[in-house]
This record gives C-alpha cells, sequence and structure tokens, in this order.
C-alpha cells in the first residue's frame, strides 16, 4: 500500500480510537453502578491516549497529510452504538460490552497490519497488541467478577 494508503489508515485509526472514547463516556452517563462508571472512564481516558499516540507515531513514521475525514464506518469499530444511550447498564454487561469492542478493535488493528510491510506493519501490530492488553484486563475483572458472584451465591445457600 502506499503512503496515502497509510496516511487514510492513520486517519482512520485516530478516529476508531476518539469515537471509542466518546462512546465510553457515553456509556459511563448511562450507568448508575459506580463501578461501572469509574472502569467506562477508564477506558475512555486510555483510548484518548491511544488516538494521540497514534497521531504521533503517523506523523514519526511520515505518513504525510492525513486526510480530513476516516473512511465510512471505521468509527463504529470499536464502539456498540445501540448501547451507547442504554440506560442503567451494570457493570458486567458493561465489561461484557467493553470486551466485544476491544476484541473488533484488535481484529482491525491486525488485518491492518497484514496489508503493509515493515516498520508500517509493525506499528499496527503493536496498536493489535495495545487492544489484547485491553482484552486480558476486562477478561480479569470478569472472571473476578464471576468468581465474586459465585463465592456470593454460595453463601446464600
Amino acid at each position: 500500500m502506499g503512503t496515502s494508503s497509510f496516511a487514510q489508515a492513520v486517519r482512520n485509526c485516530i478516529d476508531v480510537e476518539l469515537a471509542a472514547e466518546r462512546f465510553y463516556r457515553l456509556l459511563a452517563e448511562s450507568t448508575d453502578d459506580a463501578a461501572s462508571t469509574k472502569f467506562l472512564n477508564s477506558l475512555a481516558a486510555q483510548e484518548a491516549e491511544h488516538a494521540a499516540r497514534i497521531e504521533a507515531l503517523g506523523k514519526e513514521l511520515d505518513a504525510g497529510e492525513l486526510p480530513r475525514y476516516s473512511d465510512p464506518g471505521v468509527e463504529s469499530v470499536e464502539t456498540s452504538p445501540d448501547w451507547a444511550f442504554v440506560d442503567g447498564i451494570g457493570y458486567p454487561d458493561a465489561l461484557a460490552l467493553a470486551l466485544q469492542n476491544e476484541e473488533h478493535a484488535a481484529l482491525y488493528y491486525g488485518a491492518l497490519a497484514d496489508g503493509f510491510d515493515g516498520v508500517v506493519s509493525e506499528f499496527f501490530t503493536q496498536l493489535a497488541q495495545d487492544e489484547e492488553q485491553h482484552i486480558e484486563a476486562i477478561q480479569t475483572r470478569l472472571a473476578r467478577l464471576g468468581s465474586v458472584a459465585r463465592t456470593a451465591g454460595y453463601s446464600n445457600r
């Protein structure tokens, strides 16, 4: 892929991360659960950091002038638009939704890595690995939550 394709991919990735930030902030506002709100706001902050890092790395790798707009549909890569305004979402559902979104993002960045060579491929591979770290963190939280639920269930018997 040529330089302009790399520039478009960088623009797309920035917009993916910014859309995820907005989504997680809206979702955080939709829950009355303090743990969910804290977790979702933390994810939103991480997504904003990713967007800034992607832009900086794009400049470092000389993506050139980025297009003004991302490709249609890329903003939904790491979001679930139907869930953005759900009121009263609980922690387990928020975690499951976050896991699904992060998995989609990891696949997206992995596909981009496969479409380029050399340092550009490494750039997208690193983004996929960042999403994999989010996946692991969310899976750990879900496992702990499941363990707590099972323990609470056993104590009620």
